[in-house]
């Protein structure tokens, strides 16, 4: 098992990285924008903080962009900044991925991750070696899975498809077979509770939460007894709200459990602009609402 001190290190670098996941920019033909601000927490203590900004375009198109960092406590372990993009496609029912570009900087070495994909498939990747301790022992990555994926950032975003409705059940209904540039992995998601999200000027309205189970497939390093035990029984939920008018949702929240206590990534501020919307929204969401 890891020390106390191994963890919070490793949970305040996942808090830096969960921001990328949580942020999801675009074409210059952009018809909606969504600008936050995300904060995270671990135990109740600050730990990161973020900046989004969300384009979508009317034929589905995607851009992401986000830029995040470790603070508060959590610099005594871990003192990091990340950034990452990604672009693609939301159909109907699916999402595809373009590209996808990930820096992590400010640990012991650098982390960085370049991905085209062509259609549901891995065009070409790069990636920083790792010198994780096991990481030599890691579950084999081979050519299949690689195919029918999506990135990280892909991930985290809901398609609607025309009139469907964004609070529908069934939306949270479905397996994101996603491929990190190292790692394969798969986030089934399931219909968890409908929030309200409660902005203090503009924006106020209904949240879905997809409760997220996570499940490594390839490019891990095997898991000892008590992390297995520890990712059955993990607490991963997501709320999505609508990207304007965008046939898309983004996550407003995301809560992880960790062994050192609940990490809650939430958008401080949101704001949509689109050609459709008469005025800019922005929700704030106090800190007693977290």
């Amino acid at each position: 098992m890891f020390s106390r001190r191994e963890t919070l290190a490793g949970t305040a670098a996942a808090g830096a990285t969960l921001f990328l996941a949580c942020a999801t920019a675009l074409p210059a033909a952009a018809e909606t924008t969504v600008e936050a601000t995300y904060a995270a927490t671990l135990a109740g203590f600050p730990v990161g903080s973020g900046t989004l900004t969300f384009d979508a375009a009317s034929n589905g198109d995607w851009r992401a962009a986000v830029d995040a960092q470790v603070r508060g406590l959590a610099t005594i372990v871990a003192n990091r900044t990340a950034s990452a993009s990604a672009s693609g496609r939301a159909g109907p029912k699916a999402m595809l991925s373009k590209d996808y570009a990930l820096r992590i900087e400010g640990g012991a070495e650098p982390n960085r991750v370049d991905i085209d994909f062509a259609g549901a498939n891995v065009k070409a990747v790069s990636a920083t070696e790792l010198h994780f301790p096991g990481w030599d022992r890691r579950i084999p990555l081979l050519p299949e899975h690689k195919k029918g994926v999506i990135d990280p950032l892909a991930a985290f975003v809901l398609p609607l498809a025309p009139g469907q409705d964004a609070m529908a059940q069934a939306n949270c209904d479905h397996t994101a077979k996603v491929f990190d540039g190292r790692v394969r992995y798969d986030l089934r998601m399931t219909y968890g509770a409908r929030m309200e999200v409660q902005g203090k000027q503009g924006y106020s309205g209904p949240a879905l939460v997809c409760a997220v189970a996570y499940r490594p497939i390839a490019g891990y390093r095997p898991l000892s007894p008590a992390e297995e035990k520890f990712e059955r029984n993990l607490e991963f939920s997501i709320w999505f709200v609508p990207a304007g008018d965008a046939r898309m949702m983004i996550p407003y929240k995301v809560v992880v459990g960790t062994p050192v206590g609940l990490l809650q990534v939430y958008a401080h501020s949101f704001t949509v602009k689109g050609t459709q919307t008469a005025e800019d929204t922005t929700a704030s969401i106090p800190t007693k609402k977290r």
